[in-house]
């Protein structure tokens, strides 16, 4: 019996919002990510195969693969990913190859454009996708007339998880991520520890922030909200005349003396 897809859906629903955000900002760059690490396969991962019959489980595997992705703003970003597996079978001398695609949609929490402060950068990530078992063997073919000895078992997989990037310069990174694979179909929770390098093709642009627009960036503002028109000092706080902690904008009366203790609003005691 066939069964209905979810990941058709989850695979929509994941390329619409990345369609909205984009529209949002337009600052886009290609990365290459090549990773490397240690998979934990569920102890049902081998349901719905041939090997069910025998009460079988995988052994945890190392492996890896790669991915391109597509920073699609300073902070959300969309992947592709390829995993390879050769995993072996508990308790008989047999292996099987796993295959893991999935797409995934990054949320970056400091952003991409903010300089030397973003060199770490923590994101959770979240996808969906496909992992394919292959097999091809003699095992279980005496056992059972029915047993394939070549065959290829599909499930649809949704993932999540948490990471930290960290820029070696404008075009290069480093990542580590932790995942967890859920099954759909046939259910199951695998579990992903990895490594990656990645190369992006474009660097980002150099923006200097001034979140105030006072005409001093953030990295130098002592005052980075300064309300819109207020003139500012060297420091890139309120002026402040009379030199009473009120800054001008506020202070009712702004030529107090020297020395004189005031109220907040400016004005002596």
């Amino acid at each position: 019996m066939t069964r209905s897809r979810p990941s058709v859906l989850l695979l929509s629903s994941l390329l619409a919002l990345a369609a909205d955000v984009a529209v949002a900002d337009r600052e886009t760059t290609l990365n290459l990510y090549l990773n490397g690490g240690r998979y934990w396969f569920d102890s049902d991962r081998l349901d719905g195969t041939p090997f069910q019959e025998f009460d079988l489980e995988l052994s945890h595997s190392t492996g890896g693969g790669g991915g391109l992705g597509y920073s699609i703003t300073d902070r959300w970003a969309m992947e592709g990913v390829i995993d390879y597996f050769s995993a072996d079978i508990k308790g008989i001398d047999e292996k099987v190859d796993v295959y893991n695609y999935h797409l995934d949609l990054f949320y970056h929490f400091l952003g991409n454009f903010c300089g030397a402060p973003c060199v770490w950068q923590p994101y959770v990530a979240f996808g969906v996708g496909e992992i394919r078992t292959e097999y091809n063997g003699s095992f279980g073919r005496d056992e059972l007339e029915e047993f394939e000895e070549d065959w290829h078992r599909r499930q649809t997989i949704i993932n999540a998880g948490f990471g930290i990037k960290y820029q070696l310069g404008p075009r290069w990174q480093t990542r580590a991520d932790i995942r967890a694979f859920q099954g759909v179909e046939e259910g199951g929770v695998d579990g992903f520890l990895s490594v990656a390098i990645g190369y992006q093709w474009y660097e980002y642009p150099v923006v200097v922030r001034d979140s105030d627009a006072d005409g001093y960036a953030d990295g130098v503002d002592r005052c980075p909200q300064t309300p819109p028109g207020i003139a500012v000092g060297p420091d890139g706080c309120p002026m402040d005349g009379d030199y009473d902690g009120v800054p001008n904008y506020l202070d009712l009366c702004p030529r107090t003396q020297t020395g004189v203790a005031v109220t907040e609003d400016g004005c002596p005691q």
